[in-house]
Protein backbone atom coordinates (compact mmCIF):
# COMPACT_ATOMS: atom_id res chain seq x y z
CA UNK A 1 0.00 0.00 0.00
CA UNK A 2 1.31 3.40 -0.95
CA UNK A 3 1.70 6.38 1.31
CA UNK A 4 -1.08 8.24 -0.39
CA UNK A 5 -3.53 5.48 0.48
CA UNK A 6 -2.61 5.69 4.22
CA UNK A 7 -3.27 9.38 4.12
CA UNK A 8 -6.73 8.69 2.70
CA UNK A 9 -7.59 6.16 5.54
CA UNK A 10 -6.60 8.41 8.46
CA UNK A 11 -9.73 10.64 8.31
CA UNK A 12 -11.91 7.57 8.14
CA UNK A 13 -10.25 6.02 11.24
CA UNK A 14 -10.53 9.30 13.17
CA UNK A 15 -14.25 9.50 12.36
CA UNK A 16 -14.82 5.89 13.53
CA UNK A 17 -12.96 6.51 16.79
CA UNK A 18 -15.00 9.60 17.52
CA UNK A 19 -18.21 7.67 16.88
CA UNK A 20 -17.17 4.88 19.26
CA UNK A 21 -16.13 7.38 21.89
CA UNK A 22 -19.48 9.11 21.61
CA UNK A 23 -21.31 5.81 22.01
CA UNK A 24 -19.21 4.89 25.07
CA UNK A 25 -19.88 8.24 26.71
CA UNK A 26 -23.60 7.85 26.06
CA UNK A 27 -23.49 4.35 27.61
CA UNK A 28 -21.63 5.62 30.70
CA UNK A 29 -24.11 8.47 31.08
CA UNK A 30 -27.05 6.06 30.86
CA UNK A 31 -25.50 3.82 33.52
CA UNK A 32 -24.79 6.77 35.81
CA UNK A 33 -28.30 8.05 35.32
CA UNK A 34 -29.72 4.61 36.22
CA UNK A 35 -27.44 4.42 39.26
CA UNK A 36 -28.50 7.89 40.37
CA UNK A 37 -32.14 6.86 39.99
CA UNK A 38 -31.60 3.76 42.13
CA UNK A 39 -29.73 5.78 44.76
CA UNK A 40 -32.63 8.21 44.83
CA UNK A 41 -35.12 5.34 45.25
CA UNK A 42 -32.98 3.83 48.04
CA UNK A 43 -32.81 7.20 49.76
CA UNK A 44 -36.59 7.60 49.53
CA UNK A 45 -37.18 4.08 50.85
CA UNK A 46 -34.63 4.58 53.63
CA UNK A 47 -36.36 7.80 54.67
CA UNK A 48 -39.72 6.07 54.61
CA UNK A 49 -38.40 3.11 56.65
CA UNK A 50 -36.80 5.50 59.15
CA UNK A 51 -40.11 7.31 59.53
CA UNK A 52 -42.01 4.03 59.96
CA UNK A 53 -39.41 2.77 62.45
CA UNK A 54 -39.67 5.96 64.44
CA UNK A 55 -43.45 5.74 64.44
CA UNK A 56 -43.30 2.08 65.48
CA UNK A 57 -40.86 2.90 68.26
CA UNK A 58 -43.14 5.63 69.56
CA UNK A 59 -46.09 3.24 69.37
CA UNK A 60 -44.20 0.52 71.29
CA UNK A 61 -43.10 3.02 73.94
CA UNK A 62 -46.72 4.08 74.33
CA UNK A 63 -47.85 0.48 74.65
CA UNK A 64 -45.09 -0.26 77.20
CA UNK A 65 -46.11 2.76 79.22
CA UNK A 66 -49.73 1.63 79.15
CA UNK A 67 -48.72 -1.94 80.09
CA UNK A 68 -46.64 -0.64 83.00
CA UNK A 69 -49.60 1.37 84.26
CA UNK A 70 -51.87 -1.68 83.93
CA UNK A 71 -49.28 -3.85 85.72
CA UNK A 72 -49.11 -1.40 88.60
CA UNK A 73 -52.90 -1.32 88.74
CA UNK A 74 -53.06 -5.14 88.75
CA UNK A 75 -50.36 -5.35 91.44
CA UNK A 76 -52.31 -2.89 93.56
CA UNK A 77 -55.49 -4.89 93.05
CA UNK A 78 -53.67 -8.16 93.89
CA UNK A 79 -52.27 -6.66 97.10
CA UNK A 80 -55.72 -5.37 97.99
CA UNK A 81 -57.22 -8.81 97.28
CA UNK A 82 -54.52 -10.50 99.39
CA UNK A 83 -55.33 -8.18 102.27
CA UNK A 84 -59.05 -8.96 101.90
CA UNK A 85 -58.37 -12.72 101.71
CA UNK A 86 -56.16 -12.54 104.80
CA UNK A 87 -58.85 -10.59 106.65
CA UNK A 88 -61.47 -13.12 105.50
CA UNK A 89 -59.33 -16.05 106.69
CA UNK A 90 -58.94 -14.41 110.10
CA UNK A 91 -62.69 -13.90 110.27
CA UNK A 92 -63.27 -17.54 109.26
CA UNK A 93 -60.78 -18.65 111.91
CA UNK A 94 -62.64 -16.58 114.47
CA UNK A 95 -66.02 -17.99 113.42
CA UNK A 96 -64.64 -21.54 113.47
CA UNK A 97 -63.30 -21.11 116.98
CA UNK A 98 -66.68 -19.78 118.09
CA UNK A 99 -68.52 -22.84 116.82
CA UNK A 100 -68.62 -25.74 119.23
CA UNK A 101 -66.88 -28.94 118.19
CA UNK A 102 -69.20 -31.56 116.74
CA UNK A 103 -69.67 -34.52 119.03
CA UNK A 104 -66.97 -37.16 118.72
CA UNK A 105 -69.30 -40.04 119.54
CA UNK A 106 -72.85 -40.92 118.64
CA UNK A 107 -75.38 -41.24 121.42
CA UNK A 108 -76.10 -44.93 121.24
CA UNK A 109 -77.55 -46.83 124.19
CA UNK A 110 -76.08 -50.13 123.02
CA UNK A 111 -72.63 -48.57 122.71
CA UNK A 112 -72.96 -46.98 126.13
CA UNK A 113 -73.90 -50.32 127.69
CA UNK A 114 -70.94 -51.94 125.96
CA UNK A 115 -68.57 -49.28 127.27
CA UNK A 116 -69.95 -49.66 130.77
CA UNK A 117 -69.49 -53.44 130.63
CA UNK A 118 -65.95 -53.04 129.32
CA UNK A 119 -65.16 -50.54 132.05
CA UNK A 120 -66.32 -52.96 134.72
CA UNK A 121 -64.08 -55.70 133.34
CA UNK A 122 -60.97 -53.55 133.49
CA UNK A 123 -58.87 -53.60 136.61
CA UNK A 124 -56.86 -50.44 136.19
CA UNK A 125 -59.38 -48.10 134.62
CA UNK A 126 -58.01 -45.00 136.36
CA UNK A 127 -54.70 -43.84 134.92
CA UNK A 128 -52.00 -42.91 137.37
CA UNK A 129 -50.01 -40.00 135.95
CA UNK A 130 -46.24 -40.37 135.92
CA UNK A 131 -45.49 -36.64 135.77
CA UNK A 132 -47.11 -33.41 136.91
CA UNK A 133 -47.64 -32.26 133.30
CA UNK A 134 -50.91 -30.34 133.10
CA UNK A 135 -50.47 -28.48 129.81
CA UNK A 136 -52.58 -28.67 126.72
CA UNK A 137 -52.42 -27.10 123.27
CA UNK A 138 -54.02 -23.69 122.94
CA UNK A 139 -53.17 -22.91 119.30
CA UNK A 140 -50.53 -23.13 116.56
CA UNK A 141 -48.12 -20.28 117.33
CA UNK A 142 -46.07 -20.49 114.12
CA UNK A 143 -45.52 -22.64 111.03
CA UNK A 144 -42.19 -23.11 109.25
CA UNK A 145 -41.84 -24.93 105.91
CA UNK A 146 -38.29 -26.25 105.73
CA UNK A 147 -38.01 -27.95 102.34
CA UNK A 148 -39.35 -30.66 100.06
CA UNK A 149 -37.71 -34.05 100.39
CA UNK A 150 -38.79 -37.47 99.19
CA UNK A 151 -42.23 -38.70 98.20
CA UNK A 152 -45.70 -37.53 99.11
CA UNK A 153 -45.84 -39.74 102.24
CA UNK A 154 -43.18 -40.16 104.88
CA UNK A 155 -41.99 -39.11 108.31
CA UNK A 156 -39.23 -36.95 109.77
CA UNK A 157 -38.47 -36.45 113.44
CA UNK A 158 -35.95 -36.01 116.23
CA UNK A 159 -35.43 -38.19 119.28
CA UNK A 160 -38.51 -37.44 121.40
CA UNK A 161 -36.73 -38.20 124.69
CA UNK A 162 -33.00 -37.70 124.18
CA UNK A 163 -30.97 -34.54 123.65
CA UNK A 164 -29.61 -35.47 120.23
CA UNK A 165 -30.03 -32.95 117.39
CA UNK A 166 -30.03 -35.64 114.70
CA UNK A 167 -32.79 -35.63 112.12
CA UNK A 168 -34.27 -39.00 111.14
CA UNK A 169 -36.05 -39.22 107.77
CA UNK A 170 -38.28 -42.12 106.69
CA UNK A 171 -39.20 -41.73 103.01
CA UNK A 172 -42.27 -43.65 101.92
CA UNK A 173 -44.70 -46.03 103.58
CA UNK A 174 -42.76 -49.25 102.89
CA UNK A 175 -38.98 -49.09 103.03
CA UNK A 176 -35.99 -50.27 105.05
CA UNK A 177 -33.47 -47.39 104.84
CA UNK A 178 -33.44 -44.49 107.31
CA UNK A 179 -31.61 -41.25 106.46
CA UNK A 180 -29.86 -39.60 109.41
CA UNK A 181 -28.71 -35.97 109.21
CA UNK A 182 -26.37 -34.70 111.97
CA UNK A 183 -28.28 -31.45 112.53
CA UNK A 184 -31.19 -29.46 111.21
CA UNK A 185 -28.81 -27.25 109.22
CA UNK A 186 -27.51 -30.12 107.07
CA UNK A 187 -31.03 -31.38 106.43
CA UNK A 188 -32.25 -27.92 105.41
CA UNK A 189 -29.33 -26.86 103.18
CA UNK A 190 -28.68 -29.99 101.16
CA UNK A 191 -31.31 -31.37 98.81
CA UNK A 192 -29.44 -34.60 98.14
CA UNK A 193 -28.81 -37.36 100.66
CA UNK A 194 -25.02 -37.29 100.32
CA UNK A 195 -24.71 -35.51 103.69
CA UNK A 196 -26.86 -38.14 105.41
CA UNK A 197 -25.85 -41.40 107.02
CA UNK A 198 -27.91 -44.45 106.11
CA UNK A 199 -29.24 -47.08 108.49
CA UNK A 200 -30.35 -50.34 106.90
CA UNK A 201 -33.08 -51.91 109.02
CA UNK A 202 -33.31 -55.69 109.37
CA UNK A 203 -37.00 -55.62 108.41
CA UNK A 204 -38.89 -53.12 106.25
CA UNK A 205 -41.39 -50.82 107.91
CA UNK A 206 -45.04 -50.32 107.04
CA UNK A 207 -46.94 -47.03 107.33
CA UNK A 208 -45.65 -43.81 108.88
CA UNK A 209 -46.20 -44.51 112.58
CA UNK A 210 -42.54 -44.85 113.59
CA UNK A 211 -40.98 -43.17 116.62
CA UNK A 212 -37.44 -42.36 117.75
CA UNK A 213 -37.38 -42.45 121.55
CA UNK A 214 -34.39 -42.43 123.92
CA UNK A 215 -31.89 -43.71 121.36
CA UNK A 216 -34.18 -46.41 119.99
CA UNK A 217 -36.35 -46.67 116.92
CA UNK A 218 -39.81 -48.13 117.41
CA UNK A 219 -41.35 -49.13 114.11
CA UNK A 220 -44.04 -51.45 112.77
CA UNK A 221 -43.33 -54.55 110.75
CA UNK A 222 -46.11 -56.39 108.95
CA UNK A 223 -45.73 -60.16 108.92
CA UNK A 224 -49.25 -61.51 108.88
CA UNK A 225 -50.08 -59.63 112.06
CA UNK A 226 -48.37 -56.43 113.15
CA UNK A 227 -45.14 -56.51 115.11
CA UNK A 228 -43.52 -53.66 117.05
CA UNK A 229 -39.73 -53.65 116.55
CA UNK A 230 -37.41 -51.93 119.04
CA UNK A 231 -34.16 -51.11 117.24
CA UNK A 232 -31.03 -49.69 118.91
CA UNK A 233 -29.78 -46.83 116.73
CA UNK A 234 -26.29 -46.84 118.29
CA UNK A 235 -25.24 -50.45 117.70
CA UNK A 236 -27.74 -51.14 114.87
CA UNK A 237 -29.34 -54.19 116.48
CA UNK A 238 -32.85 -55.33 117.31
CA UNK A 239 -33.28 -55.07 121.08
CA UNK A 240 -36.79 -56.44 121.37
CA UNK A 241 -39.97 -57.12 119.43
CA UNK A 242 -43.57 -57.76 120.34
CA UNK A 243 -46.69 -58.83 118.51
CA UNK A 244 -49.31 -56.15 119.05
CA UNK A 245 -52.16 -57.86 120.95
CA UNK A 246 -55.06 -56.48 118.92
CA UNK A 247 -57.12 -58.76 116.69
CA UNK A 248 -58.27 -57.81 113.19
CA UNK A 249 -56.53 -54.45 113.02
CA UNK A 250 -57.62 -51.85 110.49
CA UNK A 251 -56.01 -48.54 109.43
CA UNK A 252 -56.15 -46.22 112.42
CA UNK A 253 -56.84 -43.07 110.34
CA UNK A 254 -59.53 -42.94 107.68
CA UNK A 255 -57.48 -40.62 105.45
CA UNK A 256 -54.16 -42.47 105.94
CA UNK A 257 -54.88 -46.08 104.94
CA UNK A 258 -51.20 -47.05 105.09
CA UNK A 259 -50.82 -46.61 108.89
CA UNK A 260 -52.14 -49.32 111.23
CA UNK A 261 -50.29 -48.40 114.43
CA UNK A 262 -49.13 -44.88 115.29
CA UNK A 263 -46.35 -44.79 117.87
CA UNK A 264 -46.33 -41.57 119.92
CA UNK A 265 -44.40 -40.04 122.80
CA UNK A 266 -45.21 -37.31 125.27
CA UNK A 267 -44.20 -36.17 128.74
CA UNK A 268 -45.72 -39.40 130.15
CA UNK A 269 -43.79 -41.84 127.96
CA UNK A 270 -44.63 -44.17 125.09
CA UNK A 271 -48.06 -44.68 123.49
CA UNK A 272 -49.63 -46.68 120.66
CA UNK A 273 -52.62 -45.41 118.66
CA UNK A 274 -54.52 -48.10 116.74
CA UNK A 275 -57.94 -49.37 115.62
CA UNK A 276 -59.68 -52.74 115.41
CA UNK A 277 -62.73 -54.16 113.64
CA UNK A 278 -64.34 -54.78 117.03
CA UNK A 279 -64.97 -51.05 117.28
CA UNK A 280 -64.06 -49.91 113.80
CA UNK A 281 -65.67 -46.48 114.11
CA UNK A 282 -63.40 -45.17 116.85
CA UNK A 283 -59.69 -44.93 117.63
CA UNK A 284 -58.03 -46.89 120.47
CA UNK A 285 -55.12 -45.87 122.70
CA UNK A 286 -52.59 -47.93 124.63
CA UNK A 287 -49.82 -47.04 127.11
CA UNK A 288 -46.61 -49.00 126.47
CA UNK A 289 -43.61 -49.82 128.59
CA UNK A 290 -40.60 -48.56 126.55
CA UNK A 291 -38.31 -51.20 128.03
CA UNK A 292 -40.37 -54.36 127.56
CA UNK A 293 -42.97 -53.19 125.00
CA UNK A 294 -45.66 -54.53 127.34
CA UNK A 295 -49.05 -52.85 127.20
CA UNK A 296 -49.75 -51.23 130.56
CA UNK A 297 -53.26 -49.98 129.85
CA UNK A 298 -55.73 -49.65 126.98
CA UNK A 299 -58.60 -47.26 126.24
CA UNK A 300 -61.47 -47.12 123.74
CA UNK A 301 -61.61 -43.42 122.87
CA UNK A 302 -64.67 -41.54 121.56
CA UNK A 303 -62.62 -40.16 118.64
CA UNK A 304 -63.87 -41.39 115.24
CA UNK A 305 -61.60 -42.79 112.54
CA UNK A 306 -63.58 -41.20 109.72
CA UNK A 307 -61.76 -38.22 108.15
CA UNK A 308 -58.88 -38.58 110.64
CA UNK A 309 -55.42 -38.03 109.10
CA UNK A 310 -53.14 -38.15 112.16
CA UNK A 311 -52.87 -38.00 115.94
CA UNK A 312 -50.42 -37.26 118.74
CA UNK A 313 -50.39 -37.30 122.55
CA UNK A 314 -49.68 -34.28 124.77
CA UNK A 315 -49.52 -34.65 128.57
CA UNK A 316 -51.56 -37.84 128.49
CA UNK A 317 -54.23 -36.44 126.16
CA UNK A 318 -54.82 -37.89 122.70
CA UNK A 319 -55.30 -35.21 120.02
CA UNK A 320 -56.81 -36.46 116.75
CA UNK A 321 -56.36 -34.33 113.61
CA UNK A 322 -59.11 -34.33 110.98
CA UNK A 323 -59.32 -33.19 107.37
CA UNK A 324 -61.51 -33.93 104.36
CA UNK A 325 -61.05 -36.27 101.42
CA UNK A 326 -60.45 -33.18 99.33
CA UNK A 327 -57.46 -31.75 101.30
CA UNK A 328 -58.50 -28.70 103.25
CA UNK A 329 -57.57 -27.19 106.62
CA UNK A 330 -56.50 -29.71 109.24
CA UNK A 331 -57.90 -29.33 112.73
CA UNK A 332 -57.80 -31.04 116.11
CA UNK A 333 -61.44 -31.96 116.56
CA UNK A 334 -61.35 -34.68 119.21
CA UNK A 335 -59.33 -34.78 122.45
CA UNK A 336 -59.31 -37.72 124.88
CA UNK A 337 -57.51 -37.22 128.21
CA UNK A 338 -56.72 -40.52 129.93
CA UNK A 339 -56.49 -38.82 133.35
CA UNK A 340 -59.91 -37.23 132.97
CA UNK A 341 -58.71 -33.72 133.87
CA UNK A 342 -59.55 -32.32 130.44
CA UNK A 343 -63.03 -32.94 129.08
CA UNK A 344 -63.66 -32.89 125.31
CA UNK A 345 -66.01 -29.94 125.77
CA UNK A 346 -63.26 -27.85 127.39
CA UNK A 347 -60.54 -28.65 124.82
CA UNK A 348 -59.51 -25.93 122.41
CA UNK A 349 -60.23 -26.30 118.72
CA UNK A 350 -56.80 -26.13 117.08
CA UNK A 351 -56.65 -25.22 113.37
CA UNK A 352 -53.48 -25.72 111.34
CA UNK A 353 -52.58 -23.14 108.66
CA UNK A 354 -53.53 -23.96 105.08
CA UNK A 355 -50.76 -25.85 103.27
CA UNK A 356 -50.33 -28.18 100.29
CA UNK A 357 -52.41 -31.30 100.86
CA UNK A 358 -52.85 -33.48 103.94
CA UNK A 359 -50.51 -34.81 106.61
CA UNK A 360 -49.09 -38.30 106.25
CA UNK A 361 -47.41 -38.02 109.67
CA UNK A 362 -47.36 -35.66 112.68
CA UNK A 363 -44.82 -36.23 115.47
CA UNK A 364 -45.01 -34.25 118.70
CA UNK A 365 -41.72 -33.41 120.44
CA UNK A 366 -42.35 -33.03 124.18
CA UNK A 367 -38.99 -31.37 124.87
CA UNK A 368 -39.42 -28.79 122.09
CA UNK A 369 -43.21 -28.38 122.25
CA UNK A 370 -43.52 -28.56 118.47
CA UNK A 371 -44.78 -30.95 115.81
CA UNK A 372 -42.74 -32.37 112.93
CA UNK A 373 -45.15 -32.90 110.02
CA UNK A 374 -44.86 -34.39 106.52
CA UNK A 375 -47.29 -32.76 104.10
CA UNK A 376 -47.31 -33.93 100.47
CA UNK A 377 -43.50 -34.22 100.45
CA UNK A 378 -42.93 -30.96 102.37
CA UNK A 379 -41.34 -31.02 105.82
CA UNK A 380 -43.07 -28.61 108.20
CA UNK A 381 -42.59 -27.56 111.83
CA UNK A 382 -45.59 -26.40 113.86
CA UNK A 383 -44.70 -24.51 117.02
CA UNK A 384 -47.45 -24.88 119.56
CA UNK A 385 -48.85 -22.40 122.07
CA UNK A 386 -49.52 -24.18 125.37
CA UNK A 387 -51.68 -23.39 128.41
CA UNK A 388 -52.78 -25.15 131.55
CA UNK A 389 -55.70 -27.55 131.29
CA UNK A 390 -57.65 -25.83 134.05
CA UNK A 391 -57.29 -22.50 132.21
CA UNK A 392 -58.70 -23.71 128.91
Amino acid sequence: MGPWRCLLLLPLLATALRAQQQQFMEYVERRLSLLEERISQWHDQSSRYSTELRDFKNQVLGMLETAEKEREAMRSEAESAAVRVDRLEREVDYLETQNPAPPCVEVDETLMEKQVATAKQRKNEKYTKLTDCSDTIASVRAMKILKRFGGTSGLWTKDAAGSSEKIYVFDGTANDTVYVFPRMREFTLFSATRKAARIKLPYPWVGTGHLVYDGHLYYIRQQGSFQVIKFNLANKTVVDSSMFPAEEQIPVFGLSPFTYIEMAADEEGLWAIYATKEDEKNICLAKLDPSSLDIEQMWDTPCPRENAEGAFVVCGALHVVYNTRLPSRSRVQCVFDVSGTLSPEDASLVYFPKRYGSHSSMKYSPRERQIYAWDDGYQIIYRMEMKKKLEV
